[in-house]
């Protein structure tokens, strides 16, 4: 067909339209009509065949064509976008570009309060969009221009740059007048205490997991929650017990009232490495977001890094 039958606004509002799963709210984004979103809808339906939306009571949800469409105008318009950014400077105090990060979830609380200040006081009309990196999406799509800090990242291939930021090891936390604070942390006292487990983790505790399962054990896992931020109040207030990096406790105040014991599994720690892809590395606006992130994580977990208060 000839391309010259879609123009490229049309793929623009298109994109806005899958992202949003709501005309309103599409338009509002590209800051044009309803009307201009459903024209849209009604000009490349014939072109593809396909009615691409359907409305049901959940709301639109678009049909398999529609997804598939849509990972090649997406995939198109970043390919553009970058080829535009990479040939021009990058100026961080007048930039308006939007950078996204994936991040593994007891990394947020460590080092975003130190990023955000620097891009805020660096690059402040930029947008910094963070997900969690989610179980099972290692074999996902790596979005252009993403930057991923990853634990246990293990080697992503010729295609991919990564660096080593921080080598940390997992501690046993409890709270202070638990039972177990008075005994030696042994193996079988280990598997005898009740542990909460945090599921988005993403690798995280789990490579203690593995560990266990190759020495044909596993710990009394008692309490699932979804993310880190219930586990200080939990084992405070419980008798349960949880895995926590060595540098994430040192880094915050609340933690210090906390008992902390050795791992009776002294060989098992984890690494956290900064990974993206190396056809990023020409762009300088990535260039200069990265080199912010790894910087970061050079102050932070120095010995004289700084201490992340407790926020009230």
């Amino acid at each position: 067909m000839n391309l010259r039958a879609i123009p490229i606004d049309a793929l623009v509002i298109f994109d806005a339209l899958m992202s949003e799963r709501s005309v309103s709210r599409a338009a509002a984004n590209m800051g044009v009509s309803g009307s201009a979103v459903s024209h849209v809808l009604r000009r490349l339906r014939p072109i593809l065949n396909d009615e691409l939306i359907r409305r049901t009571p959940q709301g639109m949800v678009p049909t398999q064509r529609a997804l598939e469409f849509w990972a090649y105008v997406r995939d198109g318009l970043q390919q553009i976008q970058r080829g535009f950014e990479q040939q021009l400077s990058f100026d961080p105090k007048t930039s308006e570009r939007t950078f996204r990060l994936k991040i593994s979830d007891y990394l947020v609380a460590c080092i975003l309060p130190r990023l955000s200040v620097r891009v805020r006081a660096e690059a402040p009309g930029t947008t910094l969009i963070v997900e969690h990196l989610l179980p099972g999406d290692r074999n996902a799509i790596y979005e252009p221009g993403e930057i991923q800090i990853r634990v246990c990242a293990g080697a992503w291939g010729q295609a991919y740059d990564q660096e080593r930021v921080l080598r940390d090891r997992f501690l046993v936390v409890m709270r202070r007048g638990h039972p177990a604070t008075d005994q030696e942390m042994t193996e079988e006292l280990f598997l005898s205490l009740p542990f909460l487990k945090v599921s988005s983790a993403v690798i995280g505790a789990q490579v203690i997991d593995d560990e266990l399962a190759r020495m044909g054990v596993s710990r009394w896992v008692s309490l699932t929650i979804p993310s880190l931020a219930a586990v200080i109040p939990i084992v405070v207030h419980s008798d349960l017990c949880a895995l926590l990096p060595d540098q994430w406790i040192k880094l915050h105040d609340e933690l210090r009232n906390l008992h902390t014991e050795p791992l009776p599994m002294p060989q098992t720690g984890f690494t956290v490495d900064v990974i993206w892809q190396k056809k990023d590395d020409a762009d300088a606006g990535h260039r200069w977001l990265r080199e912010l992130i790894i910087d970061e994580f050079h102050v932070l977990y120095s010995a004289n890094g700084g201490r992340l208060p407790h926020s009230e």
